[in-house]
């Protein structure tokens, strides 16, 4: 029964035992220190309190003592009036104190006894009365007297009477000490004895529980040494459900299943250096192949590398072309506009001279008009005559000099009109020259950067042929050291001892793949791509046993 039972369930047990003892002592321990609590809060609450009270009024009655000598030795009114103040100042206090302390007396001895203290006190009260009476009307010497025999007697009593309720106080506290002590020893002797109790049981239960835990630990720890030493060959018994039984049965599925696996890995191994040697030799045929393709690229890449400086140097020379069209266009649209400016000139220059022909024929007139005065004048106008005959002679020859000027300005006009349309007309033929010259730019352009792209691409090409050629020789070397490690993984599985016939030989899919890689290494007699292209579907196909 209690070897099917789980840990948890016996841990529960045992625990649930001790929290029971712990539990019962806790309370007892409760219970008494509730008892105890009490006692010490009729102390504090109860008895402390009107012994406190008590303490206050024998306080009183030293006062009032103190204000009778006063009141004896004073000379004057102001000190009997402060000596009478001082004695009903302690009356009022010690009052005060038996009104708090009266209605806390539940004892009837204690009661009794302060009974007693107040018809004591009223004797007091009438002989503090007295005193002061036989002061005031001037009879100190008889107030001493009665001081004596009558005022002091009175006060001793009153005092021996409160001690007395004082001391009765003490004996009730002192019995609730007592009490206490005798509970406190009860409540520790009984929890002393439970508590060894519930070590006892405690330690029983423990030497039980870890006796059920740790035999069936101590059969799977020599079984995790066997097989720490190699040796699957150990034989696991479960003897229980509990969860050591449930770690044995696991340690025993455990067991065989990795000596499947190691089984299977001795299998993988053999095949693994195997098909090591083969991936070696496909890695050097793609390797040699990857080389040559390499140097083929090489020569690629500087042969785009010269048409792309080609295509540069046109590209160039197209700008420089497609610069001097510009300029050509812009400068023959300045002079077509030059001419049109000139043409204006001349037209104005024309109609000046138009200007200046009719002065010269208005001159040729008065010249006339003042040679017919001259005649009429005779012998006096003759003089007069002479200059107008030159006058008209200068304008006549003014006016044949600006007539030619005009035909010669009005020719001009026509030629410079001509020159304009022709470079009117010549524009945008160089415009259109620029425009092509502008398109064959581009056109170059894009080709720059469509050899420089393929540049770029024969670039990376090349830098992958490379890493594919390192990528070929690094296979290869690692082939080598797979060949290395597979031979190590051999000898490595020779330390483990498997039952006699459970080493057999599982992995039959192997030899397909063995088959393939000699497929691979004869493809590579065939060239580079065919290599490539096999060895693909061998990484595709070759599967690695999973654990």
């Amino acid at each position: 029964m209690f070897k099917n039972m789980k840990i948890g369930v016996r841990l529960g047990i045992g625990f649930s035992l001790v929290v029971v003892l712990m539990v019962a002592i806790a309370a007892i321990g409760i219970t008494r220190m509730a008892v105890l609590n009490a006692s010490l809060e009729n102390i504090n609450k109860d008895k402390w309190p009107k012994v406190l009270l008590l303490e206050e009024g024998l306080a009183g009655v030293n006062t009032i003592g103190l204000g009778a000598r006063d009141l004896l030795l004073a000379t004057d009114k102001t000190g009997v009036q402060s000596a009478k103040d001082r004695i009903l100042e302690g009356r009022s206090g010690i009052g005060k104190a038996w009104e708090k302390l009266k209605p806390m007396l539940v004892q009837p001895k204690g009661i009794e006894m302060f009974q007693s203290i107040l018809e004591s006190r009223e004797k007091y009260i009438a002989a503090q009365d007295q005193i002061i009476k036989l002061v005031e009307d001037g009879k100190a010497e008889e107030g001493r007297v009665f001081l004596e025999s009558d005022f002091r007697p009175a006060a001793n009593e009153y005092r021996r009477r409160v001690n007395d309720l004082i001391q009765f106080q003490g004996a009730l506290m002192t019995e609730l000490g007592n009490a206490a002590a005798e509970q406190y020893n009860q409540a520790r002797t009984l929890m002393l004895g439970m508590s060894a109790a519930a070590f006892l049981l405690a330690a029983v239960i423990a030497f039980w529980v870890t006796r059920s835990i740790t035999r069936p630990l101590g059969e799977a720890v020599n079984v995790a040494n066997s097989l720490a030493e190699g040796d699957f060959s150990v034989r696991i018994e479960v003897q229980s459900k509990d969860e050591t039984g449930m770690l044995l049965g696991a340690m025993k599925n455990m067991v065989e299943k990795l000596a499947q696996i190691i089984t299977e890995v001795r299998s993988a191994a053999d095949n693994l250096s195997s098909a090591s040697e083969e991936v070696s030799a496909t890695a050097q045929s793609l390797s040699q192949a990857s080389s040559e393709q390499a140097a083929s690229v090489e020569e690629t890449s500087a042969s785009i590398e010269q048409m792309s400086a080609s295509i540069g140097q046109n590209t160039e020379n197209a700008k420089v072309t497609d610069g001097m069209a510009s300029k050509a266009a812009k400068e023959a649209t300045e002079g077509g506009e030059a001419v049109k400016e000139t043409v204006n000139a001349m037209k104005s220059i024309a109609g000046k001279i138009g200007i200046i022909d009719d002065i010269a024929y208005q001159t040729n007139l008065l010249a006339l008009n003042a040679a017919i005065e001259a005649a009429r004048a005779g012998e006096h106008g003759k003089g007069f005559a002479v200059v107008a005959a030159e006058v008209r002679k200068l304008a006549e020859r003014s006016q044949v000099a600006a007539q030619e000027i005009g035909e010669l300005a009005s020719g001009s006009v026509g030629m410079a009109e001509r020159a304009g349309k022709l470079l009117d007309e010549m524009v945008p033929s160089i415009n259109k020259t620029s425009d092509l010259v502008q398109e064959i730019t581009a056109a170059s352009e894009e080709q720059s950067a469509g050899v420089g792209q393929i540049n770029t691409a024969m670039s990376q090409l090349n830098q992958i042929t490379q890493q594919n050629a390192s990528s070929s020789e690094e296979l290869a070397a690692t082939a080598e050291e797979m060949s290395s490690q597979a031979e190590q993984l051999q000898q490595s599985m020779s330390f483990f001892r498997l039952e006699s016939g459970s080493a057999t030989a599982i992995a039959k899919g192997r030899k397909s793949a063995t088959q393939k890689l000699g497929q691979v290494a004869h493809a590579k007699g065939a060239g580079g791509k065919t290599a490539a292209k096999v060895a693909p579907a061998l990484i595709d196909e070759l599967e690695f046993v999973k654990f």
